[in-house]
């Protein structure tokens, strides 16, 4: 399922041409909306205090009877409003870490591993899974996708993707092979990476396999590095 997920998010090219440091600590601020996908098709975007109706293959139900207390826990009410990037190894890698930081949202100390590209893009592929919804009868999987700016202070284009394959039902109504919800959210940086008043993870890579923060992988080196350049 993951790798059908891949096909929802941006093409990385996965090198990075120079070094480029993006670690700190970040506060998330959410955009307060939620775009619905049924089978890959949007059904629904909505924002705050919006309860939209939805109608796919006839049939008619509201977006709180997907995203609500008693169904789905919706992107921007789960995943985290405050995280640490870290790169493992260093600027020189590509290889990117988010850590939580927010003791109400997940579990302290949990990782995110996923790839940055030269432009300041990443996408955290591993490291989020969600159980059952209620809606659907699989496990899910979240991502987060999104860009520093040139001197890393903030994140921008920021969006959480939560999704479900198989066996989805509303209000008795089967919707089809698949359920996806997206929020968008921004980020500022607060100050030098710091998780030393946590029990952290070990770092992983993009595949949530743990990693040697000691042993780079050349890899995932920078064309730099690994030409002399």
């Amino acid at each position: 399922f993951l790798v059908a997920l891949f096909l929802v998010l941006p093409t990385a090219g996965c090198e990075l041409a120079e070094p480029r440091d993006v670690t700190g600590n970040f506060e998330v601020t959410y955009e307060n909306n939620l775009r619905v996908y049924i089978n890959d098709e949007l059904v629904a975007e909505v924002s705050e205090g919006e309860d939209a109706t939805i109608e796919y293959n006839g049939e008619t139900f509201q977006v709180s009877a997907i995203c609500s207390d008693e169904g789905t826990r919706c992107p921007d009410e789960t995943w985290w409003s405050s995280a640490a990037v870290d790169q493992p190894w260093g600027p020189e890698y590509t290889l990117l870490n988010f850590v939580n930081l927010d003791p109400d949202h997940g579990t302290l100390g949990q990782r995110m591993g996923g790839l940055l590209e030269d432009d300041g893009s990443f996408a955290m592929l591993s490291g989020l899974s969600l159980s059952g919804n209620g809606h659907c009868a699989t496990i899910g999987v979240g991502t987060v996708t999104g860009r520093f700016n040139d001197d890393a202070t903030e994140i921008v284009d920021g969006i959480v993707t939560y999704a479900w394959a198989g066996g989805c039902t509303v209000d008795g109504v089967e919707i089809g092979a698949s359920l996806r919800l997206e929020s968008d959210f921004t980020a500022v940086r607060t100050g030098d990476t710091d998780i030393s008043g946590i029990e952290a993870e070990p770092p992983i890579d993009e595949d949530g396999s743990p990693v040697d923060p000691e042993e780079p992988e050349p890899g995932y080196a920078t064309a730099s590095l690994r030409f002399g350049g």
